[in-house]
């Protein structure tokens, strides 16, 4: 996260490099470094003659070439963008001699997306030499609660912890639609005052009673006469509340409850990922979950998670799977 947020700055600074190599399971992270050179670099005059667009499935190495060797129109630079060079395989080794000996004039950006280069091969090498190699890795819990936590800071938003949890349960790993969210809330909100879930409720639409949120504290509380009925009202609409982000909650909740259990674990809210207003929650989960049945729950997330994938968009059918699942959870724990 400090790396990504080190080349924005870098980028808004002017420090541009010649050559960026962005990979990994983040495309939200590459679209952003992509957006941002493109701010700094291209104006709505050249934009049509300094901005090169080339993606991997239509293109080769030898029209990458030709492009970043010749001279931009107007501007100081051209920016040359290829997204999905993951398609290129073999042949992107090609491009080490240029990266080797690349010409100022040419911003080149390499967008390798939901892919990663062998650190032993040659092309790996010659690219961590002589280019801005950023590997995007698989995101935590807490490495969301710092994303919101930083665009609400960019955007001016000071979001109290509740709403920073009720935004994360709604949506889960997704940074573009955090982003999206985010944005609303800035344009409708009254930036002077702390938000609330009453504000993420009203602006937003998340309900701040019936949420991934709170439907791991009933659970966590055992009070799963509560758990159902805000099952119930979740999935009213199932479009707002996809049953993999609720799944994903709950797994990354018991997750949690089983470090609580290790005796070797710092359990501090920062060795949890999590903000210390929530501590209180996940230590009495502790308490009313033992570490045997929360790996038996974990599974258990782990086999829905699996039949979830053949269930349809019929909201019945997800409530169903969700209600069977609790049923579960209580013979676990012996109730």
């Amino acid at each position: 996260m400090r790396e990504i947020q080190s080349v924005l700055r870098s980028i808004s600074e002017g420090k541009v490099e010649n050559n960026y190599f962005l990979m990994g399971n983040q495309p939200y992270f590459i679209n952003l470094i992509c957006k941002k050179l493109e701010e700094k670099l291209i104006t709505k005059n050249n934009r049509e003659f300094d901005l090169r667009l080339l993606y991997g499935k239509e293109t080769s190495v030898t029209e990458i070439l030709e492009t970043v060797k010749s001279y931009p129109m107007f501007g100081e630079k051209q920016l040359v963008i290829v997204r999905e060079a993951q398609y290129l395989r073999k042949e992107i080794e090609l491009l080490i001699p240029y990266l080797e000996n690349s010409l100022n004039q040419t911003v080149l950006v390499i967008c390798y997306v939901n892919k990663t280069l062998d650190s032993k091969s040659k092309i790996y090498k010659s690219i961590n030499n002589n280019s801005k190699l950023i590997e995007f890795k698989r995101l935590y819990e807490s490495d969301v609660y710092r994303w919101i936590s930083l665009e609400a800071k960019r955007l001016n938003l000071n979001l109290d912890p509740k709403s920073t949890m009720l935004i994360y349960s709604n949506i889960g790993l997704d940074l573009e639609m955090i982003q999206k969210a985010l944005e609303k809330l800035s344009i409708r909100s009254n930036k002077q005052y702390t938000i609330k879930v009453d504000d993420i409720e009203k602006y937003i639409g998340f309900s701040k009673e019936y949420n991934n949120f709170e439907l791991q504290n009933s659970i966590g509380e055992k009070k799963f006469d509560k758990s159902i009925f805000i099952i119930n009202q979740m999935f009213k609409n199932a479009n707002k509340n996809p049953i993999k982000t609720t799944l994903s909650v709950l797994h990354n909740f018991f997750k949690k409850i089983i470090l609580l259990h290790s005796k070797n674990f710092n359990s501090s809210p920062k060795s949890l990922g999590i903000h210390p207003y929530f501590l209180k929650d996940y230590q009495m989960a502790a308490r009313n979950f033992s570490l045997e049945n929360s790996i038996k729950i974990i599974h258990l997330l782990k086999d829905t998670d699996i039949k979830s994938v053949g269930i349809t968009d019929n909201r019945v059918d997800k409530r169903k799977e969700l209600k069977l699942m609790l049923d579960l959870i209580l013979d676990i724990i012996g109730l």
